[in-house]
């Protein structure tokens, strides 16, 4: 039995290693209910430069995202997301209740946009 238990723990080990090998980490999600559209990225941290200039040509501002940033964004002067990043993470929410569906779809595109990137070879 203690066999067992050694082995399988041998197993687990090397499979959360190799999980986290170079560019082998990506999780991207998006939740969108009727109230909220939610949208995360763990990704590889080699990556976070070419989400930074993405991110700083669709939105037409600079984003330090190899800081903790946490930043409400105004789009068009009326609606609002919220947007969090760090090197190999970044977090989109949008409240759809107090946003107009044009902010929804220009949200949408912009995650649309990071997947696209994150999946590029």
């Amino acid at each position: 039995m203690k066999i067992l238990l050694y082995i399988t723990s041998i197993l687990l080990a090397s499979f959360s290693f190799g999980c986290k090998t170079k560019g082998g980490n990506l999780s991207l999600k998006t939740v969108d209910t009727n109230t909220a559209f939610k949208f995360t990225a763990k990704f590889d941290e080699a990556k976070t430069r070419q989400l930074n200039e993405y991110l700083d040509s669709a939105l037409n501002n600079k984003l330090p995202l190899e800081q903790n940033i946490d930043l409400l964004v105004n789009l068009n002067g009326e609606d609002i997301f919220n947007l969090k990043a760090n090197s190999g993470w970044l977090e989109i929410n949008l409240d759809k209740r107090n946003t107009s569906m044009a902010e929804y779809m220009k949200v949408k595109k912009l995650t649309e946009g990071v997947q696209e990137i994150m999946t590029k070879k």
